[in-house]
């Protein structure tokens, strides 16, 4: 089952749900810098069909055999991915609130999933922030309070029994301690990725969290573009976040964003520019991918960036300090 099959079927199951279905573009749109798709064409998928949100599955895989090449066994020598750290960062504007809503209630669950039906992957954590970097601190509280992670740190583990209600209460993001003015400011989710990943945040609150043998996700969304600052260009961003792993193909980046000015499926969203630049500067290495909100379906989006993860996996090498 892919990831669109596995959200409808969430989607049938919950009722009243923002951002399901819906004519809202056919799931090859979105594009992808790396000429890369694997969507639901794909044999297999990348999804396993279990009985819990996060068991293991009955089946996994790309149909085009192992994504991680059978590499196995520890330590700095093994090529391949065991290890997988995914940071969110969600545009908290009001506009946004579809796009959270299918983030939070189908997509991320899916997301999870799939994760560990990658062949190869043991684990990942997961951590959520704003798009805002003043603070550039996880997120461990949701607007209706404490989200009490399992794991006892800022961020969640994919060992939680408790997954994806840990994350549907820090997707509905909490703001109260947010530092920018709201005058677009609070428009760069990359950017405070990078802040997070950065001291004094890196250091502090957001310390121990990057492993050096686990590959580095971020998946960033706006309904605007990309707004650093003090203003920086792409390719800065860019090489901020490939310094946190030292080798920009230990990096895979997520962009999701208008392609062009739209009425979409999750409201009205702007060209985002920026954005895409900073996709393509990842693409090079191929570990970018756009997908476009003006499209919908950002189940498909995460669904074809799994093509690029799985690369990515392939080719990891874990480093030590």
């Amino acid at each position: 089952m892919d990831l669109r099959a596995w959200c409808a079927a969430l989607c049938a199951a919950t009722v009243g749900l923002v951002g399901c279905g819906g004519d809202s573009g056919t799931s090859n749109t979105g594009g992808s810098p790396t000429g890369s798709n694997s969507g639901g064409g794909q044999e297999g998928g990348p999804f396993g069909q279990g009985g819990s949100d996060f068991g293991e599955g009955v089946g996994s895989g790309s149909g085009s055999g192992s994504p991680t090449g059978g590499a196995g066994g520890n330590g700095a020598n093994r090529k391949g991915c065991e290890h997988v750290d995914v940071v969110f960062a969600l545009d908290n504007s009001s506009s946004m609130d579809e796009e959270k809503a299918s983030m939070r209630d189908v997509v991320f669950p899916a997301f999870a999933q799939a994760l560990l039906n990658i062949d190869g992957i043991l684990d990942f954590r997961a951590a959520v922030l704003d798009a805002c970097p003043l603070p550039a601190n996880f997120h461990t509280r949701g607007a209706a309070g404490e989200c009490s992670f399992q794991s006892g740190k800022a961020w969640m583990e994919s060992t939680s029994t408790d997954l994806t209600r840990e994350f549907q209460c820090v997707a509905d993001l909490y703001a109260d301690d947010v530092q920018c003015t709201g005058d677009s400011d609070d428009e760069q989710p990359a950017s405070a990725v990078a802040a997070a990943l950065e001291p004094p945040f890196s250091t502090e609150e957001n310390a121990g969290f990057v492993r050096n043998d686990a590959l580095l996700v971020v998946v960033a969304i706006t309904d605007e573009d990309e707004q650093p600052i003090p203003r920086q260009r792409p390719q800065q961003i860019h090489d901020r976040l490939v310094a946190v792993k030292g080798d920009a193909k230990n990096v895979v980046f997520l962009g999701i964003a208008g392609k062009r000015e739209c009425a979409g499926a999750y409201g009205d969203a702007e060209e985002a520019d920026a954005m895409q630049e900073l996709v393509n500067s990842f693409a090079a290495d191929g570990r970018g991918f756009f997908w476009d909100l003006c499209e919908g379906h950002l189940e498909d989006g995460l669904t074809n960036a799994f093509a690029a993860i799985e690369e990515a996996c392939v080719e990891f090498e874990p480093t030590v300090n």
